[in-house]
């Protein structure tokens, strides 16, 4: 049975590797694991380097959740003994670890932490409304307006002043306002710049758009898309506390979801993935949320830590 599930649930040629690592992960964390699981695991580790980085990740945030009081230690001690029996342990430190460390933007003016939201005024007396997780800082003077955006996703009503133009670099993008209201957000699909009032000016070092009300343009790879219409009310709903999903691939839901509460969420079905959802989430209630998602959707939740967690199809 042990030798089927593999071949089931971690193919040798399935590209998803991060579904890999958390079946893997599972398995292992149960006391019932064999010594060829923890064989065949090791083999698994070997194949690749991106196989030990992205095991690594998830073994970071499981034992990074050790300090946090709600969960029992022995639980911990457990699992630790368990991965130093398979020799995991000694590979995943002989490669690096190769897991990333997450750190505020050391220069940030402002800053929301994972789950928050934020409305600032700006000098100028325009606004800036954070989303979860992002940061900026400002550079305004007697001639210049200039936000950069250093993480997530900001959106901006800008006060008219002809003499110094309202400008938000974030990393090779530049977006000058041409009128009041737009976003930036930095997603994993790339820069995201979306028009709900007026128009924009976006370029890049070998680009520029114009992008009118009700559009957005994604700049990826180092190339600037032409301008494509967009349900920006949608889009920002986050504006309102509440995530608006329509017809969207379960796994794109999963991906948003995750920025707004700590921890990794991986959904374990390809077909679940892709699955087609429409569901309205309150953010404003962020420790509810998989709850309600649970709730809502026909899936089973596995939570191993608060920094991990399985999405299965029910």
């Amino acid at each position: 049975m042990r030798e089927t599930f593999h071949r089931e649930r971690c193919p040798n040629d399935d590209k998803d590797v991060s579904r890999q690592a958390a079946e893997w992960f599972a398995l292992l964390l149960d006391d019932s694991a064999t010594a060829n699981d923890r064989a065949e695991f090791r083999s698994w580790l070997e194949r690749s380097p991106d196989h030990v980085a992205t095991y690594s990740e998830l073994e970071r945030l499981w034992l990074g959740a050790s300090a946090l009081p709600e969960v029992l230690p022995n639980a911990f001690l457990k699992r630790r003994k368990l991965l130093k029996s398979g020799g995991a342990l000694a590979i995943l430190a002989a490669a690096g670890a190769g897991s990333a460390i997450y750190l505020w933007p050391a220069a940030a003016d402002y800053r929301t932490g994972v789950g928050e939201t934020a409305r600032i005024t700006l000098p100028d007396g325009s606004i800036a409304e954070l989303s979860t997780a992002s940061a900026i800082s400002l550079m305004f003077t007697t001639g210049q307006r200039q936000v950069i955006l250093q993480q997530g996703e900001a959106f901006f009503t800008v006060a008219p002043d002809a003499s110094r133009p309202f400008v938000v670099g974030c990393r090779q993008l530049n977006s000058t306002a041409l009128g009041t209201q737009f976003s930036v957000g930095i997603h994993e699909e790339g820069i995201v710049v979306a028009v709900a009032q007026h128009t924009v000016r976006v370029s890049s070092p070998s680009q520029e758009q114009a992008v009118s009300e009700g559009q957005s343009v994604l700049f990826a790879n180092d190339r600037l898309s032409a301008p494509a219409q967009t349900d920006v009310g949608t889009q920002l709903s986050w504006r309102d506390g509440k995530l608006v999903f329509i017809s969207t691939p379960f796994e794109e839901v999963v991906a948003t979801l995750a920025k707004w509460q700590r921890g990794k969420l991986i959904v374990m079905d390809k077909a679940l993935a892709r699955r087609p959802v429409s569901i309205i989430v309150d953010v404003r209630r962020a420790g509810r949320i998989l709850e309600n998602l649970e709730h809502g959707l026909p899936i089973r939740i596995a939570s191993y830590s608060p920094w991990l967690t399985l999405i299965y199809p029910q």
